[in-house]
């Protein structure tokens, strides 16, 4: 009778097989419940994401909604709305980066290495958490937009497709902060190059006000803001406006984005685990 060896009794995965689909699934959704569990838990990400835009919607409403209306004969609302449920996605680029940035050089990304997970399931699970959260936040500003005047008016596939521009931002947003959290070298960088930037393309966008009320020499400028893309597209979807160009190049914008920061994602964290 020949008697097996422990080594012989159970072998193991050779390391270049593959988690199975499911596995790498279930693994991604519960650290994808984890940045969830955390965004609720954290009053300050809570006050930048969802009380600050809304404090903006209440505060230039009231500045400024008798006038544009006596001036436009529009319903401020209908315009600014589509740019605050933006900004709560852009806002969340710096407190998703950081956050990021502080478990990859924590106790938490090395016990997360040392366990028996594909790490690929950290990175599903982060986008997918924070992908979540854009959109339930999204969802909330505008619910409380409809209570001051905010209207879908032009069907339920219009909504539908508000949403859909939504995501497609949302989802940019999430790659863009995945990226630049693993490329900065500490959190003062992620502040420098995502804050300033994400404030001067909303400031200058045509979100605010139209493209007409921009001085002649910088309305190139503000025409190709993906910000004032993706608000003309909203507005577009959801009051009045043009349509075709403005979803057309909010596509653009955002797929082509994501597609660059998941290019750089993928490889800084393939350097990060190899190295660890």
């Amino acid at each position: 009778m020949t008697v097996q060896s422990p080594d012989t009794a159970a072998p193991s995965l050779p390391p270049s097989s593959s988690p199975a689909p499911a596995t790498l699934a279930a693994a991604s959704v519960v650290i994808a419940g984890r940045v969830l569990r955390q965004f609720v838990r954290n009053r300050m990400m809570i006050i930048v994401t969802i009380a600050f835009p809304l404090l903006q919607l209440f505060m230039l409403l009231a500045a400024f909604n008798v006038l544009v209306r006596d001036t436009q004969g529009v319903d401020y609302v209908r315009r600014l709305a589509p740019l605050i449920v933006l900004t709560t996605a852009f806002s969340s680029i710096l407190t998703t980066a950081i956050a990021l940035w502080s478990d990859i050089r924590s106790g938490v990304f090395n016990r997360l290495r040392a366990m028996p997970l594909d790490m690929r399931a950290y990175v599903a699970g982060r986008i997918g958490g924070d992908f979540v959260r854009i959109m339930g936040v999204a969802v909330l500003v505008t619910l409380v937009a409809h209570t001051v005047g905010f209207r879908f008016s032009r069907g339920p596939l219009a909504a539908l497709g508000f949403f859909g521009i939504v995501a497609l931002f949302g989802m940019m947003c999430s790659a863009l902060s995945v990226a630049v959290a693993l490329v900065a070298q500490h959190p003062g960088i992620i502040v420098r190059y995502v804050q300033m930037p994400t404030l001067v393309l909303t400031l200058m966008s045509s979100g605010y006000v139209p493209l007409e009320a921009f001085p002649g020499w910088i309305r190139p400028a503000v025409s190709v803001n993906p910000v004032s893309l993706a608000a003309d597209a909203l507005t577009g979807l959801s009051d009045r406006g043009a349509l075709a160009a403005p979803v057309l190049g909010t596509v653009a914008w955002t797929v082509g984005v994501t597609v660059v920061c998941t290019a750089v994602a993928t490889r800084r964290f393939a350097l990060l685990v190899k190295s660890g």
